[in-house]
């Protein structure tokens, strides 16, 4: 059962690996990129935090976008392209909490909209015009432990986060 709730939360500094993909290869292409981004933290002497990020600046369900695939450090050493510095907004924050299979993502990040929606809650976002899709100030799925393979896939922890207007 997810938890909803409005949160303080203070900036975090990551690093990433962007990810260009589809809805629908988004959990494949995630899955690996998290392997490399990886390897390449633990070659930089990088110290993580978590389990990892995923970082949404706009979505669209027809085309093709980009995710940031990221891990929160406490250090931030020098990147190379293709990797990147980024920085996760302090400020008010919608979450919803749980713990499950991680297929149900999705599910509950339409649930936290409808519940933020009902709050009369105003999230920090430029809406597209129909050509453009929505631009996310800070919009991020948050794995506080390493995953684990159930029954209906990779589950674990997941707080998915969206900044909301001051």
């Amino acid at each position: 059962m997810a938890e909803f709730r409005v949160e303080r939360r203070e900036a975090v500094d990551y690093i990433a690996l962007p990810v260009r993909t589809t809805m629908e290869d988004l959990a494949a292409r995630v899955g690996e990129a998290f392997g490399e981004l990886d390897v390449y933290l633990e070659q930089r002497g990088a110290e993580t935090i978590g389990a990892g990020a995923i970082r949404y600046r706009s979505v669209t369900v027809e085309a093709p976008f980009t995710v940031e695939v990221a891990h929160a450090v406490a250090n931030v050493p020098r990147v190379r392209d293709p990797y990147l510095v980024g920085r996760l907004d302090a400020g008010m924050y919608a979450v919803a909490e749980q713990r499950g299979p991680y297929s149900w993502i999705g599910g509950l990040t339409q649930e936290l909209m409808s519940w933020g929606d009902a709050q009369g809650l105003d999230y920090a976002v430029a809406l597209g015009d129909g050509t453009r899709p929505d631009v996310w100030d800070c919009w991020f799925e948050y794995y506080p432990d390493s995953p684990s393979e159930g029954p209906q896939g990779l589950e674990g922890g997941v707080q998915v986060c969206v900044l909301l207007r001051t």
